[in-house]
């Protein structure tokens, strides 16, 4: 009786930072990794347009700069893509499954644009397409929704979705630090690309809770369709107003299933210092799923980078790979990607607090024009604070309303900057309750 291990040959296409840390991964811990899933997982292939230096080259790989002809290669039992982007990506990964090879990806971008698409191809193709390191690195979130929560019913999920963002927001807080110069570090640190709109804008982290939305829900989400605001507008005296009102600013994601459809949206959070989201810093991500017997549950862990993600990437390719061995790939269940219900956006979410932060030149009556405005969109203000020794030519301060749907807030909000007001267009952030 042979007692060989079975042997699992992985092409990744892309070999940057994330297809060289899965490498890594892979041949520093081969004993474990054969002896967890049954299967020697060995790197057989490696593709990157600009070729690759011999020193960066895994042990005994071949190299190509086109990826399709890694893809037709019979050295090549499973496909990695870590390339990025929508174009390119999407077409590696319908030849790999076309060629009846599985496929991991950790490309949040490629599986939020045309997820469903390809899980359908998949399903079609019997094949399992692996995603867990497409949403928040290392934390095995998308294992928990699909497999963890699936005899609970999912009420919310939401949580901070983008190092990145969370790392400046953090700065800003701790330092007093207005936004560009914590971005400029972030820069520096290698945490922000030279273009940090993805980011900063909250398209990373819109991309994130649409697929995190389609799993908890098994609807069809449209990413584009996501209400976001990022966190430019913020400044260092939205955290000194933060820190008055014992709380600090978070950009979140977050997604609701209400009687009135699903409340979905990307804004910065104003949370309580004592909240759980408060207390995730830096570069770390922080995931909330909210179930209705089991309560709610975090998952939290650094959420970029490539050995977070290198390992969620192994992790699939293990789940894959003990399957190859066993003679019984199949396609994964991926509610919300094959077969997705309609998805009916929520007209009028359900009411919560918000902080709205002003600029105008302060002279009499200003503030009973704003209260005025806000009581004829029946809007009740809960608190009124204001930074002493403040310039009154560019006067910045805050009102905080009581619980209201977001709609009517957002209308208030404009209708204050309509009557010419403010200095500025108005700052509004969802209080967490």
């Amino acid at each position: 009786m042979s007692t060989t291990t079975p042997k699992v040959r992985v092409g990744i296409v892309g070999f940057g930072t994330v297809g060289r840390a899965t490498a890594e991964i892979l041949a520093s811990h081969a004993p474990d990794i054969a002896e967890r899933c049954g299967a020697t997982l060995e790197v057989s292939a490696v593709c990157r347009r600009t070729g690759i230096p011999d020193d960066q080259r895994p042990g005994g790989a071949r190299v190509y700069t086109d990826w399709r002809e890694l893809v037709a290669s019979p050295d090549v039992d499973l496909v990695v893509e870590t390339m990025g982007g929508t174009g390119e990506a999407r077409l590696v990964v319908s030849a790999a499954l076309e060629a009846r090879k599985p496929v991991v990806t950790a490309n949040k971008n490629l599986l939020a644009a045309h997820g469903e698409e390809l899980l359908q191809l998949a399903a079609r193709q019997n094949l399992p397409l692996g995603f867990e390191a497409a949403v928040a690195g290392g934390i095995p979130v998308i294992r928990a929704i699909a497999e963890g929560t699936a005899g609970d019913r999912l009420r919310a999920v939401y949580g901070i979705l983008n190092g990145t963002a969370n790392y400046i927001l953090t700065r800003m807080d701790a330092d007093g630090v207005e936004f560009a110069p914590a971005l400029a570090e972030a820069q520096r640190l290698g945490y922000a690309e030279a273009d940090p709109t993805f980011d900063v804008d909250g398209f990373d982290a819109r991309d994130k809770l649409a697929i995190l939305a389609r799993l908890a829900f098994g609807v069809r989400v449209d990413n584009t369709a996501i209400h976001t605001t990022g966190i430019r507008g913020l400044s260092a005296i939205d955290m000194a107003y933060a820190r008055r009102l014992n709380s600090t600013i978070r950009l979140i994601g977050a997604a609701e299933s209400t009687e009135g459809g699903l409340s979905i949206s990307v804004r910065p959070w104003l949370v309580n210092r004592r909240s759980m989201l408060a207390k995730v810093d830096g570069v770390y991500n922080a995931v909330f799923l909210e179930g209705e017997r089991v309560g709610t549950q975090m998952f939290y862990g650094r959420g970029a980078g490539g050995e977070p993600t290198g390992i969620a990437v192994v992790s699939d390719l293990m789940e894959i790979a003990r399957d190859f061995a066993a003679g019984h790939l199949s396609a994964k269940t991926a509610a919300g990607f094959r077969q997705p219900r309609a998805l009916r956006i929520c007209a009028e979410p359900p009411p919560v607090p918000w902080y709205l932060r002003l600029i105008i030149v302060d002279k009499p009556g200003m503030l009973a024009r704003i209260a005025g405005i806000l009581a004829e969109h029946e809007i009740n203000i809960d608190y009124v604070v204001q930074e002493p020794h403040q310039n009154k030519q560019r006067l910045p301060f805050v009102i905080t309303a009581e619980p209201v749907t977001e709609p009517r807030m957002l209308q208030a909000a404009a209708a204050i900057d309509a009557s010419g007001a403010t200095l500025e267009p108005s700052l509004l952030l969802r209080v967490a309750s």
